[in-house]
Formats: C-alpha cells, structure tokens, sequence
C-alpha cells in the first residue's frame, strides 16, 4: 500500500493511507487533541515526463531499422528484423504505460497502433524469409519499406508533434516494393557461354513460374539462359567436356543480382553429362516443384547452388 509520511507539531505524527489522511495526537490529559494545522507534505518521486518515454522508446526502434537498412546478407537481415519487432514490442509496452499529458491520448493510441503494425510485419517478413518465400536482401528491405507501419508511425508522431510532444524517429531509406515481377525474354542469356563449340542443351520448362537453366562446370556456370514457363529454350555453342545441369526457378528475377527474389528453389540435375568435340545435343524437362521430369535432381540451397 503507498502511503506518505507527514511531520506535525505537538509530537503528533499523521499518516496518508490509501489516499485518506489519517491524523492523531495525545494531549497530556489522555484527551484527543486537535491536529496541527501546519502538516507538511514530502512529495514523492516524480514520474518520468512523457516526452522523455516516447524520446527512450522510439530510439531502439531506430536502431533496428537502420540495420535492416545496412544488412547486406540474409542472416544479417533476418537478425535486423528480429530487433526491430522486439524493439518496437518494447516501446509499445513503455508508451501504455506513461503518463500522457492532456490532449495526447488519440495521437498515443495512433503511434502504439503503428508499432505493433511494424512489429507484426517484421515478424510475418521473418517468417516469410525463413519459408523461402523471399531470397534477396533488397527485396526483404522493400518489403518492410513499403509496409502499412513505417506509414502510421510517422503519421502518428506528427500528429504527438502538432500536440506539444515533437519527437524524432530516423526512418532509413528503403527500397519499395517492385510494382509487378520482373523477367526476361524466353531464352535470354543470363551468363554467356562464348558458343566456342558444338554442344547443345534444349530445356522445355513445363513448371509453373519461370526458370533460369545453368550449364555448370567445377562448381561454376559456364552458360546460363532464361526459360520462360511453359516454352523451351536451347544453349549452343558449348564446348566439350563433362557438366552438371542445374536450374533455379521462382517469381521476379533481378539481374543484377542474378536470383530470383521470391519464391525461389534451386535443383542440380545430375553430376555428369558428357559433350563430344563432335557436337551433343542434350534435352529434358523440368517441373518447377520437385524436380519431376528431371530424372536424378537433388534440392540445393541459395547457398550451396552456383550463381548463374
């Protein structure tokens, strides 16, 4: 129970209880005598003004959204991420908690809305990261950039601004979301071979999203092309030697970074296949989930795949 302790003449010591002030004195003939009128008050500790909290809370969130903005691997934005829903969370809980001067309790209520906006998204891109869904980095930024909270937050400060409570959150520039997936003619080369020899390889893509094939030798593509879904495509002008077959497929492909962003999958089709000096032509089919159509395909990581 809080209480407050007041100091009173005549020897007489009175307690606030709860709220209610108890007052009692003894007077020298066991009568009840009246209380002294000069009580006074020690104040307690005060509570942390408002505009410190949203200063202390708002800082973290900060923090975390600049190391999205510097990741430059997946593990480093995935741990980015990370911090920016814990942070976010924790400025929440801080923000409900503080005092609120008056004529601020709207614009508060609209900021830790925003957060837990931000919170949730952080997390679901998480998740969605974790489920192969997206595989790039600038696509996770721009994921998270072009989200409903990194719009209500602002939103919301500026209205806790116009109030009398002005406090600064850096927002890093992020990528925006691509307006529609990006792709490449059917049969464009992704890694040109050179075509110094008389190899050909014909792929017929019958999966549902797009693919890029990649003739691959000692770990590294040689020739690389562009399968749109449901075509066919052919690499020539490959030399003779022994090559892996392999094939990335997904939905939006950036060439600079030669990887699709989402939704990718990445197969090797078998060790060996052999080219002659005279010239061999080689051909199958892919499926886009499984490797079905492939014969002896195995399931590789964005880590453990060539670029093509």
């Amino acid at each position: 129970m809080k209480s407050m302790r007041f100091a009173g003449s005549s020897g007489g010591a009175g307690l606030a209880v709860g709220g209610v002030l108890l007052l009692a004195a003894c007077s020298g003939g066991g009568g009840t005598a009246a209380p002294s009128a000069s009580a006074t008050v020690v104040p307690s500790a005060s509570a942390t003004p408002f505009g410190t909290t949203l200063a202390q809370s708002l800082e973290p969130v900060g923090t975390g959204l600049s190391k999205v903005a510097a990741a430059t691997t997946m593990k480093e934005v995935e741990t980015a991420l990370a911090i920016v829903e814990s942070n976010a969370d924790r400025a929440v809980r801080s923000l409900k908690a503080a005092g609120a001067p008056d004529g601020v309790d709207a614009a508060r209520t609209e900021l830790v809305t925003g957060l837990n906006t931000l919170s949730s998204e952080a997390l679901t891109i998480r998740t969605d990261l974790n489920l192969k869904k997206y595989c790039t980095v600038g696509v996770i930024q721009a994921q998270l950039g072009g989200g409903h909270g990194l719009v209500a937050v602002p939103a919301a400060l500026a209205k806790l601004a116009t109030a009398g409570q002005p406090a600064a959150l850096t927002v890093p520039q992020l990528p925006k979301p691509q307006p529609q997936p990006r792709a490449q003619e059917n049969g464009s080369p992704v890694r040109d071979g050179g075509n110094r020899g008389k190899g050909e390889l014909t792929v017929t893509n019958n999966g549902d999203v797009d693919a890029v094939v990649s003739v691959v030798q000692d770990g590294r593509a040689v020739a690389s092309m562009y399968v749109v879904k449901g075509q066919k495509a052919t690499i020539d002008g490959i030399k003779s030697g022994s090559y892996a077959f392999h094939y990335t497929t997904g939905v939006d492909w950036d060439a600079d970074v030669k990887q699709f962003t989402q939704d990718c999958r990445f197969v090797k089709v078998g060790d060996k296949h052999e080219f002659e000096p005279s010239g061999t032509t080689w051909t199958f089919k892919l499926r886009a989930e499984g490797g079905e159509g492939t014969g002896n395909a195995a399931w590789l990581t964005a880590a453990t795949a060539p670029q093509p």
